[in-house]
């Protein structure tokens, strides 16, 4: 019996951008099924990330259309993203390093406040009962990602691989339907991308997410995805389950045949 795929939440059409004369992304197509977790995979410069950033609408493709759940987000400001159901994180990481871990994750909820200047700085009852209910949400995301002992640390003094679990809990309590993860395995020790990949798994179905994730650790990627796209100078060369990608020969030949022992490609 043959299974029917999810339903597409996020369609991408075409999508060309180029940045002076150099192609990044041509007539690049794929589909994120509801549900699902979709690995797109590549090379540096193959345009993951530039495909990361055409979707939260940091860049603006030249062709092509991109929908989510049925909206058009070519028309959706870049500030409007995080609203619309959308959060990520950064292959270099973009926190905050003079602030702590909580008030890190707060930041991730900025769109779901809607308090004004005015009512902030009458300190009126509405205000403060919706600002404990964010930090109620946020404290409880740290402690569902076993952050809570570094919840008042300065993240500047933090290691590397805590940093990468407070990006993420900063962009789950956002409360976001798509989840953006940018090389979340980078840095990582063997140990550490295994649970991983347990987490992500854990993540998507304890809030009911799906995930888009771009990485280079071809065995996180095939064992947690439930399709993978594939990319090559900004060319999509293949899309199917890990099994079809790992049998296509342009995908062994380009990008799994070079692989080190980890895992990791070369």
């Amino acid at each position: 019996m043959t299974v029917a795929p999810a339903p597409a939440l996020l369609q991408v059409r075409d999508v060309t951008i180029t940045f002076g004369g150099l192609v990044a992304l041509d007539s690049v197509s794929f589909d994120v099924g509801s549900g699902e977790i979709v690995g797109l995979i590549g090379p540096n410069g193959a345009g993951k990330t530039t495909m990361f950033n055409c979707v939260t609408r940091l860049y603006r493709p030249d062709r092509g259309s991109i929908t989510f759940d049925g909206r058009d987000l070519l028309r959706v400001p870049a500030h409007r993203v995080a609203a619309c159901g959308i959060t990520r994180t950064f292959q270099n990481l973009a926190l905050f390093p003079s602030l702590t871990v909580l008030d890190n994750v707060l930041v991730g909820q900025h769109h779901l406040l809607h308090a004004d200047a005015v009512s902030s700085s009458l300190r009126l009852p509405t205000v403060v009962s919706e600002e404990r209910a964010a930090r109620a949400e946020a404290c409880e995301i740290i402690n569902y990602l076993d952050l809570d002992a570094y919840r008042n640390t300065y993240v500047r003094s933090l290691p590397y691989g805590v940093q990468k679990r407070v990006e993420t809990a900063r962009a789950l309590v956002g409360r976001p339907r798509l989840l953006l993860l940018d090389e979340p395995a980078g840095g990582l020790n063997h140990e550490e991308v295994t649970r991983l990949g347990e987490q992500i798994r854990a993540i998507r179905d304890r809030f009911a997410l799906t995930v888009l994730l771009v990485e280079h650790h071809m065995s996180l990627v095939m064992a947690i995805s439930d399709h993978v796209a594939v990319l090559d100078f900004g060319r999509r060369i293949a899309v199917g389950t890990p099994a079809e990608v790992q049998r296509n020969p342009a995908v062994v030949e380009a990008y799994l045949g070079g692989q080190d022992e980890d895992g990791t490609h070369a």
